[in-house]
């Protein structure tokens, strides 16, 4: 009877302390539930982008993309007409000068090269035969005045004996005479010979010259015939990496027909496109940094074109130093150019929806970090990746950067 009672009472016990405990879970469960904030948005945080407001000196720095370019490109064009009969380069091959890049066929030039070559040889042939035979010409006219020259002096020696022997009256006036007639007769055929040397010697410098002349027109001839010839072969002027080839083989070519472009790899420069908005603090002289995502390289700003296309403005770079590895001429790239510095500012990581000296409106984290609340600050200058801050936030402030589109109308969220 005693052991049935004992039963009893531990029963009892035992479902006192459970309703107890099932009482205690509800009360924890309305209290948790009263903490629990309904109301408002909730942003997963893992989601979202936050920084942290900084004080310091901030750098100015627009960001562009671009590509590289050499500064000596060669546009390879043809020089003679012909049909493409080779063309085994192919774009992105490093070729040397004077690497054979395209060759076409054209028989009718060949043989105009070796008829050229065969009427140059013969009009040289002639004028060396020419020089032969007038210097022939001058060696038989030296030879008769020569000769000449002789008889001219005998017939004066002969006058002159004539002379002395008249005054002692041993000849007769006759034999005198005809001597005066021999002798004035070789002087006049002396003067005649020698005029006829000089003429000789003047007519060889005319034929000469005039012979000369047609074997240098025909000398010009044949170079450009020769350089016709040599022009089937389009050859690398430089070298470098071939961008394009643009023929094909059968092709009909005429002169002045684009064929391929090369471009030298060892002298390159940086071509970005800035944002027309952000062109405008962009000058010569300011510093560039180059990403070919396989290294950085300086660079300075050379040129900012005046014109806008396609909201973009194109800037030039030179580069400095060293090239990357697999640095080529139209490897895309990504350039930073340093504006400015201001020095003792407010700065945070630039908002996706930020503008230049403009009021916005931000979500600022409270200490603990669960909430943000809408505010409105007021920018300033506009980097690549910070933002300056002129009022309505602190140093050590957080904010979110990244787009706030769902929820910009709550005036507070929650970080859950």
């Amino acid at each position: 009877m005693d052991r049935a009672r004992t039963k009893s009472k531990a029963s009892q016990i035992k479902g006192v302390a459970i309703i107890a405990a099932v009482a205690v879970a509800l009360i924890s469960g309305a209290v948790t539930l009263a903490n629990i904030d309904f109301s408002s948005h909730r942003v997963d945080r893992t989601k979202i982008s936050i920084e942290t407001v900084r004080q310091g000196t901030m750098e100015i720095k627009v960001g562009a993309n671009g590509q590289l370019l050499s500064k000596h490109i060669e546009q390879l064009a043809a020089q003679a007409p012909g049909r493409v009969a080779r063309a085994d380069i192919k774009p992105g091959a490093v070729v040397q000068v004077g690497q054979v890049l395209v060759e076409l066929a054209n028989p009718q030039l060949i043989a105009s090269a070796e008829e050229a070559q065969s009427a140059w040889e013969g009009a040289l042939a002639e004028l060396q035969a020419s020089e032969v035979e007038l210097q022939t010409n001058v060696l038989n006219q030296e030879v008769i005045l020569t000769q000449t020259q002789l008889n001219l002096e005998k017939a004066q020696a002969k006058a002159d004996a004539d002379e002395a022997l008249n005054r002692d009256h041993l000849i007769a006036e006759i034999e005198l005479r005809r001597s005066r007639l021999d002798l004035a007769q070789l002087t006049k055929a002396y003067a005649l010979e020698q005029n006829r040397l000089e003429k000789i010697r003047d007519n060889i410098q005319v034929q000469l010259a005039v012979r000369k002349s047609r074997v240098t027109q025909l000398a010009r001839a044949l170079d450009r015939a020769r350089t016709q010839a040599a022009d089937l072969k389009v050859v690398a002027g430089i070298s470098g990496i071939v961008q394009a080839i643009n023929v094909e083989v059968g092709q009909q070519l005429q002169p002045g027909s684009p064929i391929g472009r090369i471009a030298r790899q060892d002298q390159l420069y940086a071509e970005l496109k800035v944002p027309a908005r952000e062109a405008t603090q962009v000058t010569a002289g300011q510093k560039v940094i180059v990403d070919t995502r396989n290294g950085t390289v300086n660079g300075v700003v050379t040129r900012v074109d005046p014109g806008v296309t396609e909201g973009t403005v194109v800037v030039d770079a030179d580069l400095q130093g060293a090239l990357p590895a697999g640095a080529r001429p139209q490897l895309q790239v990504e350039g930073t150019i340093y504006i400015s510095q201001l020095p003792n500012s407010l700065y945070v990581g630039k908002p996706s929806y930020v503008k230049n000296d403009a009021a916005i409106t931000v979500y600022k984290l409270d200490p603990a970090g669960s909430y943000a609340s809408r505010v409105t600050i007021k920018a300033g200058k506009v980097s690549l990746n910070y933002l300056q801050v002129l009022e309505g936030l602190e140093a050590g402030d957080r904010i979110i950067t990244s787009e706030i589109r769902e929820w910009q109308g709550q005036e507070r969220i929650l970080l859950k």
